[in-house]
């Protein structure tokens, strides 16, 4: 009998991996239903994983809004799927369609067979479909998902663009740097011995020595440990501790935190806000939405809010105590909150966050490339510097 990895939501709110034997996938879902757990991701043991290969967003993004037209035109989700499968330019996409076909004939839902896909499908996608499902509106849900890709994507086409040229100069200026430390720097060594044994070698050359000594006697070292760095991330990466860890480092981070802060926030506010205007009741809605953010420090954050909210509280107040949102967003929600509008407010609000970290992303781009380029001028001159002070000094000139 096959094995199945899970990942699952229990009753208290707390992420659960685990293992089980099922004799098929639907008997797994089964088996986690009837112990009170709410599946994120199943996945069979053994199973290939396409590890290393991705599907392009804008396949992502045709895939969603192909599947919303046949939806709307009354063609079923299961001959939709088939459909798409066949049709699909992408290899990948369209084996993972097919057999997502076949997962939903046996009952599984789309944002279920979704989450059994991590590398393919992210859990705003699969949070966003599971609320067009429950919510009734799920070809409006799927062209936002392909919107929200798009959005993403050209994003991502616009950041790495304004870096590409600034990327390009500092690998060159790090590959010309080592080089140097490496080659170059040894060979004037002995020519500044009179002075160091003089104790006259000024500290800037005594450090680019000691920089280009380390470099050539530990490169291997050093190498080796961001190996084993790396098959440690690669071993723990996906452990629910370290994701959480991580998260709360990235909210933490100057500059950088704010915005990651800023974009969590705004997907939660549209998906809430998309839940609650079509009929899903509010705690169904806090805990869909909670999945949405990407952030595992405000998804807590949220879980937190929802007992509070479960007890008739209101939701801007422990949302405060968390500190992850600003004072305007809960003056927004508790405005809402007071005028029985807060579907519209979280929608609107939603928009104007999004607007918010469009223009932060903007400004660091523009601050990106002067940043390198001053970073490589100090770089460049202070090993310039250190290998010309020990000339001036040995001929008398003071600098």
């Amino acid at each position: 009998m096959p094995h199945y990895c899970y990942s699952a939501i229990d009753s208290q709110g707390i992420q659960v991996p685990g293992t089980l034997v099922a004799n098929s996938r639907s008997d797994a879902l089964q088996q986690l239903s009837a112990s009170a757990l709410t599946p994120l991701s199943l996945t069979e043991q053994g199973a290939s994983r396409q590890s290393g290969e991705r599907v392009s967003t804008a396949a992502m993004s045709a895939a969603f809004s192909l599947l919303a037209d046949q939806l709307e035109a009354g063609v079923p989700l299961l001959r939709s799927l088939q459909v798409m499968s066949e049709q699909s330019s992408d290899s990948l996409l369209g084996r993972h369609l097919s057999s997502m076909a076949g997962e939903v004939a046996e009952g599984t839902s789309l944002a279920g067979t979704m989450r059994s896909r991590p590398r393919i499908f992210s859990e705003l996608d699969a949070s966003m479909v599971q609320a067009g499902e429950e919510g009734g509106f799920l070809e409006h849900s799927l062209r936002r998902v392909a919107s929200i890709r798009e959005r993403q994507d050209q994003i991502r086409n616009t950041v790495l663009g304004a870096i590409a040229y600034p990327a390009l100069l500092a690998v060159v200026c790090v590959i010309v740097v080592t080089c140097m430390l490496i080659f170059f720097v040894p060979r004037f060594e002995p020519l500044f011995e009179t002075l160091r044994d003089a104790g006259r070698l000024p500290a800037a050359t005594v450090l680019l020595l000691w920089l280009s000594d380390g470099i050539r006697s530990y490169a291997v070292v050093g190498a080796l440990g961001l190996v084993i760095l790396f098959l440690i991330m690669r071993t723990w990466g996906d452990t629910a501790n370290w994701k959480l860890s991580r998260d709360r480092m990235v909210l933490s981070l100057a500059g950088f935190g704010s915005l990651a802060k800023t974009i969590a926030v705004a997907r939660f506010c549209h998906v809430l806000g998309s839940l609650l205007e079509n009929g899903v009741p509010m705690l169904r809605s806090l805990e869909i939405a909670r999945h949405a953010t990407g952030n595992l420090v405000l998804s807590k954050a949220v879980a937190d809010a929802a007992e509070n909210v479960g007890a008739g509280r209101s939701l801007s107040e422990p949302l405060s105590r968390s500190g992850l949102f600003t004072s305007d967003v809960l003056e927004m929600l508790h405005i809402g909150e007071q005028s029985n509008r807060l579907e519209s407010v979280l929608v609107r609000l939603a928009t104007q966050l999004e607007t918010r970290a469009q223009r932060r992303i903007d400004v660091l781009l523009r601050l990106v490339e002067p940043l390198l380029m001053l970073i490589m001028a100090v770089v460049v001159g202070f090993i310039v510097i250190a290998l010309l002070m020990p000339v001036f000094e040995g001929s008398g000139v003071s600098m």
